[in-house]
């Protein structure tokens, strides 16, 4: 049975979660939130979300029973809140459990998959196609275009206004480890960063103008950081769009490997249905 848990519980040393560890590192990374919400039954699965404005992560061992299954779906419901749609993110087998079990809670409409890559060993040098650089100040407003420009570019997953890019931009120039792409002009061609945890580097961020394209500099760029994270002995890992075929294709070329498919989808409390009255 399920019980609120600590981030110190053993379940993070389980077997099963550690050959997960990778493809999970959002469940990592929100064990360190002041708002964690975390629940377990020591063994099967855990349920972990860092803020109610963050999407819920789902880790759940392979092959579950539908026991187990019909018990997630209770802690699921703990997690809804009064917005229209909560975001969850889980195996896709795990999500097609939950389908077939009928759960009501699910929006069908909103399943999107997310390809999970991770590069152990770089695929041959790639062509300097311009330099590494840290962003300032007066990268600014095409530091704003391009997290905006992401944002109309995801088919509503990353719904981002104008004012939310440019406070995120404000982060972005105070971070360490997020860089830019200089052409041999000088001008910003193509942005990334990567956030370390443990010995994990997760790449994040990055962008290319569409103008700027099948020129190489995504690629480029990647591959610098790639280098840098593994001769720190950290193991870079990505989330894509599992269907976009450009982004998968530019990562594989450099050495990342298709590793497993999350699904992203929503759920929405059950509205009961109002009662009908008849006049006598």
């Amino acid at each position: 049975m399920f019980r609120k848990i600590t981030s110190d519980n053993k379940v993070f040393m389980n077997e099963e979660f550690q050959k997960d560890k990778y493809e999970f590192n959002i469940i990592m990374k929100n064990l360190s939130s002041d708002d964690l919400e975390l629940y377990s039954d020591e063994e099967n699965y855990i349920i972990c979300r860092g803020s109610k404005n963050l999407p819920t992560w789902i880790w759940t061992r392979d092959n579950i029973s539908e026991k187990l299954v019909v018990e997630i779906e209770e802690l699921i419901k703990l997690y809804l809140t009064d917005k229209e749609k909560d975001a969850f993110t889980c195996k896709r087998e795990f999500y097609n459990m939950l389908i077939q079990s009928g759960f009501k809670n699910i929006n069908k409409e909103d399943y999107f998959e997310m390809g999970f890559l991770r590069c152990d060993k770089l695929i041959g040098t790639r062509k300097h196609l311009g330099r590494l650089s840290k962003p300032t100040e007066k990268d600014r407003a095409i530091l704003e275009k391009f997290w905006y420009d992401d944002s109309i570019e995801s088919n509503g997953i990353a719904n981002r206004t104008i004012e939310q890019a440019k406070k995120d931009v404000d982060a972005f120039l105070k971070r360490w480890d997020f860089f830019v792409l200089r052409n041999d002009e000088g001008k910003v061609v193509s942005m990334a960063s990567f956030s370390v945890l443990g010995d994990q580097g997760k790449f994040g961020n990055v962008y290319t103008p569409p103008e700027e394209r099948r020129k190489g500099y995504a690629s480029y760029l990647v591959y610098i950081l790639t280098m840098n994270l593994l001769c720190n002995d950290l193991v870079p890992i990505v989330y894509t769009e599992y269907n976009y075929g450009p982004s998968n294709k530019m990562y594989k070329s450099i050495g990342y490997e298709d590793k497993g498919v999350l699904v992203n989808f929503s759920c929405s409390k059950v509205k009961e249905k109002a009662k009908q009255y008849t006049m006598c």
